[in-house]
């Protein structure tokens, strides 16, 4: 029997700690079922220890296939594994995540339902650095609001029809930082139908030190910055507002100076105040710039109503 969903996991440099995250994925209840591994040029013994674990693993109805991307970053690495993909479903995931073992079947079940949604959505578990955790919600109206500024299409809270991915064209491998939000905004701007599926979440979300997104924006703002461009321009074009992306701006640069870097918080804040016509809104950007760098949060939603997108 071939298999109908697929599951693809970028690796870079994971050697110590990927073992986990392929067991979860070897446990899953489901089968068939087809995982795509891909190298991101590793420069530890990655490679080496993926083909070996295929080796171990690899039988009737669980396929393994690995294979190598030598151009920097997740994006694309995610693109060469789509390539590979072969069924009408999938899903992507991280190297350093985990899923319970009805993760993949819940998802399938869900996505050949009668109502045929082209995505399904889920809650995921966020484990942070301090050991504490919280709730990260795939939301289930105002999808691009909730997109755009919490994050909703971040890359282990759904999975949907491969053509879905190729509609949409793929990853973005320039986009370096926060590319899962800008593919979500080009998904979602094709309409697709949506589900959510309730209950505990089974996937386990872990936060590495190592990782882009971290504990602070500040080192990495010319790539947060970046991907908001990408988003304003995929939001014009399809003819939507593009203010709740100055808000979103706003509010990265009160984190900027939160963190400690004043000068690039007024330099981000300066760039976007002037775009805004509105003198109310702009005197909305510029609470949700303050009210950030003093330490606030939840701005954007207690901005809603004044926001278009």
């Amino acid at each position: 029997m071939k298999a109908e969903l697929s599951i693809v996991i970028p690796v870079y440099n994971r050697a110590g700690i990927v073992q986990r995250t392929l067991d979860s994925v070897r446990h899953q209840t489901l089968r068939p079922l087809d995982v795509i591994l891909v190298d991101n040029n590793s420069t530890d013994n990655t490679a080496e220890m993926l083909a070996a674990w295929k080796e171990h693993v690899e039988g009737p109805g669980f396929c393994v296939k690995v294979v190598a991307e030598t151009q920097p970053g997740a994006a694309a690495a995610r693109n060469r594994g789509l390539r590979e993909v072969d069924t009408p479903y999938m899903m992507f995931f991280d190297s350093d995540d985990l899923m319970m073992p009805q993760h993949a079947e819940r998802a399938l079940r869900a996505l050949k339902a009668p109502d045929a949604p082209d995505i399904v959505g889920w809650d995921v578990k966020y484990l942070m650095l301090n050991n504490k955790w919280r709730r990260c919600r795939f939301f289930e109206k105002d999808y691009l609001w909730n997109n755009l500024t919490h994050g909703m299409m971040s890359t282990l809270r759904y999975a949907a029809r491969t053509s879905i991915f190729h509609k949409a064209g793929g990853w973005n491998p320039e986009i370096r930082g926060w590319d899962d939000i800008e593919l979500g905004t080009r998904i979602l701007l094709a309409d697709p139908k949506i589900v959510k599926l309730k209950g505990t979440p089974t996937v386990t979300v872990c936060s590495q030190a190592d990782s882009i997104t971290g504990e602070a924006y500040t080192p990495s703002s010319t790539l947060w910055e970046r991907a908001l461009d990408e988003i304003e321009n995929s939001l014009a074009r399809a003819g939507h507002p593009t203010e709740a992306v100055e808000l979103k701006r706003c509010v990265l640069a009160g984190l900027y100076v939160a963190e400690g870097s004043p000068e690039e918080g007024i330099r981000l804040y300066e760039t976007t105040i002037p775009k805004t016509p509105s003198r109310f809104k702009r005197s909305m950007l510029r609470f949700a710039f303050r009210y950030t760098a003093l330490g606030g949060r939840g701005v954007a939603r207690l901005l809603r109503p004044f926001f278009k997108i």
